[in-house]
């Protein structure tokens, strides 16, 4: 299934084969990789693509990968997505990569919140969830800036690994509310900056 959503500034678009030098390069990049885990090798990531591929194909998919493509511009800067499906629990994980170069820039929100939105449109899923290292504080504010909630329980997988799960729940999150208070919070730290 192809899949093309859109967002203020970027296109977001299924995954492909064209897409694995951008996914190499993001899995291979030690800063890209600082707070997710060690960087893989070019074999290891090439296999992993293979892989995403796969599950974005299966019918039903057990994925959802996405390229980010900012509108102004061609070249991909990212990859979202949706995995690690959970039907009984009706929850889903979901993940960002931005290169280096956009960091900073509002762009991992703005794809999350398109692909919450999707999520809870489209797919039979009442929670989005995404893990986010203790030390990650421009993720955690990401986090809070588009309407996650940090779980107060916390698994002794995440304890070890020293993460925390935050969540957006069908019943409580609104894209809306969102882009027009996130937008404005958004603007008024870059003003702050200046």
């Amino acid at each position: 299934m192809t899949l093309q959503l859109s967002s203020p500034r970027l296109t977001l678009r299924s995954i492909r084969e064209s897409d694995e030098e951008l996914y190499c390069e993001l899995f291979c990049d030690p800063e890209t990789m600082r707070y997710i885990g060690s960087p893989w090798t070019r074999a290891e990531a090439a296999q992993a693509f293979r892989g995403v591929l796969a599950a974005t194909r299966d019918t039903p998919a057990r994925a959802l990968f996405l390229v980010m493509i900012p509108k102004t511009a061609r070249q991909p800067i990212g990859l979202c997505s949706l995995q690690n499906f959970d039907s009984a629990g009706r929850r889903t994980e979901m993940g960002v990569m931005v290169g280096s170069q956009v960091r900073a820039q509002g762009i991992a929100s703005e794809a999350l919140v398109a692909l919450i939105a999707h999520a809870f449109a489209t797919l039979p899923f009442d929670e989005v969830w995404v893990r986010i290292a203790l030390d990650h504080i421009a993720c955690q504010r990401t986090a809070e800036l588009i309407g996650l909630v940090q779980h107060t329980d916390v698994s002794p997988q995440d304890l070890a690994t020293n993460v925390r799960r935050w969540s957006a729940y069908r019943g409580t999150w609104s894209w809306s509310r969102i882009w027009t208070g996130g937008a404005r919070r958004s603007q008024q730290s870059r003003e702050k900056r200046e």
